[in-house]
């Protein structure tokens, strides 16, 4: 069993988050390229295939989970392939922009604005799915979270991660410079509203002696709460050592993929020359007999 129980750092990094997306929500769901770019759909729509193939039941049987789930990226997804699902994310704005989405396609989804440790361990009903989309490097405690996501699968049930950035200290300086001018460019074509905003707080955070290596020692507020909320962004996740941590939780891989990605098109191919990997996804299993 995990009887990890949430820390004041687990809280204040929640917290972040809330607060994040009280701000953010809407230029996030129309900006943020795993959500609007074409690509990055059309892979995922073929990753949920691959997902839900594993799962080995009719589709229209699974009980889904969309966990930190947003907008609704993927449950707008499973939706539309007849899922059942649930999703739950501490942003009641964004799950405010699932609600009109679903409710445009006709879809009916159950939403739960809750804080992810909170929602998975309160017990409840089993999963045949869980997904954490572009969530694991918000969380504070990946390790804790994603032990009590392993209470809530059901036997032979599947986990899959998606959209989380590998460890920085794993990638080339060539390669960590590409990826600052990428959010460089990022921000200044995509989301040049919030351009001078951001440098403000920058400067703020700055100003404050705030800085991204010591985040247990910076203060929630206006200027540090997009630092805090991306919590692993600027140090990555060493996924390698993450599962083999969660192999002794019990997790079968099924399969682990590490690929190059970044916002913009035209710097990929630089960064798949240099060789690194920048993003990985994960599909896990909880065994049938536990």
């Amino acid at each position: 069993m995990n009887d990890w129980k949430p820390t004041e750092a687990y809280r204040k990094i929640a917290e972040a988050n809330r607060a994040y997306y009280s701000q953010t929500a809407g230029l996030y769901d129309a900006t943020e390229t795993c959500v609007q770019d074409e690509e990055v759909q059309g892979q995922l729509e073929s990753d949920l295939d691959r997902v839900l193939a594993a799962v080995n039941k009719p589709v229209r049987e699974v009980s889904a989970l969309d966990a930190c789930g947003g907008s609704g990226n993927i449950s707008m997804k499973l939706l539309r392939r007849g899922a059942k699902v649930v999703l739950a994310d501490i942003s009641p704005q964004l799950l405010e922009l699932f609600q009109k989405k679903a409710a445009a396609a006709g879809y009916q989804s159950e939403i739960v604005c809750s804080e992810v440790a909170s929602f998975l361990g309160d017990g409840g009903r089993a999963f045949d799915l869980i997904v954490f989309s572009s969530a694991l490097h918000h969380i504070e405690n990946i390790d804790g979270v994603l032990g009590l996501a392993y209470q809530r699968l059901a036997p032979g049930g599947l986990l899959f991660t998606v959209f989380d950035p590998t460890a920085q200290s794993q990638r080339r300086l060539a390669t960590r410079t590409l990826l600052k001018l990428d959010y460089y460019w990022f921000k200044l074509v995509c989301q040049s509203s919030d351009v001078l905003p951001a440098a403000g707080r920058r400067f703020r955070r700055l100003m404050s002696g705030s800085t991204p290596d010591r985040k247990d020692q910076v203060a929630l507020n206006e200027s540090t709460v997009g630092m805090l909320a991306e919590y692993h962004v600027e140090q990555g996740i060493d996924d390698l050592a993450l599962v083999e941590r969660l192999k002794g939780v019990g997790y079968e891989v099924v399969w682990h993929e590490r690929y190059a990605k970044c916002r913009a098109g035209w710097l990929l191919p630089l960064i798949e020359f240099l060789g690194d990997k920048t993003s990985f996804k994960l599909l896990l299993r909880k065994p049938q007999s536990v």
